[in-house]
């Protein structure tokens, strides 16, 4: 792997070396990396990796490693002593003591305050039994970190004070890479702190947008269609690739930091993936995707990829270098597990896939019953992480949350 580092390195202390060395990290500092023709044909490559990285304590093993053995078993049979659970956007709304911090602080606030950040993310982690934590952010705080105004309203969403409709315009609005990332240092601070809190209890999961699903928020004008993106990518195909290039390198550099800070397991959002057709999905969407998650694997071999594809499916995705697929409960019953296990060789953990809405009801046994049925749709459930087919809706209910991880939890992986 060759790099040619821009900036200058920070002296090591023997500690530093030895986190160094443990997690195969790439140079610190800002890097263009080459990508291999054989895997794709694009233009290098920017990445920034920050030097404060080297501060960090390196964990070990999370005492729970229930999700990791799981994913590390992957191309075998052998099953664990049970199915492993957590939920995407497990901590929000729908937890009283969210609340009552949400009272106090704005989303963005509780984002850039690792201290607040790192509270959110272990509330979950004090009532339930998961697997797993996700670090409390959002894919859109890359914006906030680029300079935008970006609000998020109550029961309408995120509003942009600025969006973009030519590469032209992208480049006057983005930063460099190194500012960008340097910006979001909040976000591996929480990691870390959090990784510290829970004493490396469990796996800790970070996450990212995917090139594609930004770009549509970059260019939708608070609509809540996206008629501007899509006739922007039949318009300026060549803008928005150029635009994709660039968001690919902060979306990489945001992962490997996240990765470098303690994330034992990182995700991939592909949220708008169902705006498109098959075919501009594996131009504007695949293309990236499989880009992305080889750099990614490329500088931090040992990392866990997930990637969240949302109701859109193309035959090429089995060529992606992923070690999880969540799929929505649309997806499930479209096609079998079977179906994506066969697709990629047997040799895909799947994640997912109840309707986040079954956890609105007002019965508990509801709850255990679609359960039931989700999981008996799983094929290998020794190949398979329990989780929503989406993120946790607001008005979810605690006493649902913990039906879901009963139900799940009398299942034997075979």
């Amino acid at each position: 792997m060759k790099a040619k580092l821009v900036c200058a390195l920070s002296p090591f202390f023997l500690c530093d070396i030895l986190f160094f060395i443990h997690n195969k990290k790439a140079p610190f500092g800002l890097f263009r990396m080459k990508p291999n023709a054989a895997n794709w044909d694009a233009d290098q490559m920017e990445v920034f990796v920050r030097p404060e990285n080297a501060n960090y304590q390196a964990f070990g093993r999370p005492k729970n490693d229930l999700v990791l053995r799981v994913i590390e078993n992957k191309d075998t049979e052998r099953a664990q002593e049970r199915i492993p659970v957590w939920f995407m956007r497990q901590a929000g709304r729908y937890l009283p003591e969210y609340r009552e911090m949400r009272a106090k602080y704005d989303f963005i606030q509780m984002c850039q305050n690792p201290h607040l950040s790192s509270e959110v993310t272990i509330m979950p982690f004090k009532r339930f039994s998961c697997d797993m934590l996700v670090i409390f952010s959002d894919i859109l705080i890359i914006f906030i970190a680029m300079g935008m105004h970006v609000q998020f309203v109550e029961n309408v969403g995120p509003k942009f004070d600025k969006t973009v409709s030519s590469f032209e315009e992208f480049q006057k609005l983005i930063p460099p890479l190194e500012q960008i990332i340097k910006n979001l240092h909040y976000v591996y601070d929480s990691i870390s702190l959090t990784k510290h809190k829970i004493n490396n209890a469990v796996p800790l999961l970070g996450f990212a947008g995917s090139p594609f699903t930004l770009f549509t928020y970059l260019t939708k004008n608070n609509k809540k269609t996206y008629e501007d993106t899509i006739q922007m990518i039949y318009e300026r195909p060549g803008d928005v690739h150029n635009i994709l290039n660039k968001l690919s390198e902060v979306c990489v550099s945001h992962l490997i930091n996240q990765i470098d800070s303690g994330a034992n397991v990182i995700q991939l959002f592909e949220s708008n993936a169902d705006i498109i057709d098959t075919n501009l999905f594996c131009d504007f969407s695949l293309f990236y995707l499989k880009k992305v998650i080889n750099m990614v694997k490329k500088l931090r071999p040992h990392a866990f990829i997930i990637l969240f594809l949302k109701e859109n499916f193309h035959p090429d995705v089995k060529d992606l270098n992923i070690d999880v697929l969540s799929i929505t409960h649309k997806q499930l019953a479209a096609n079998t597990s079977t179906f994506y296990y066969n697709l990629f060789d047997g040799k895909i953990i799947l994640q997912g896939a109840l309707d986040p809405h079954i956890m609105l009801v007002n019965d508990e046994n509801l709850v255990s019953k679609y359960t039931c049925q989700m999981v008996s749709q799983i094929r290998h459930t020794n190949k398979y992480i329990a989780n929503l087919g989406h993120g946790m809706l607001p008005g979810s209910k605690i006493e649902n949350v913990q039906a879901f991880i009963d139900t799940v939890g009398g299942y034997f992986p075979a």
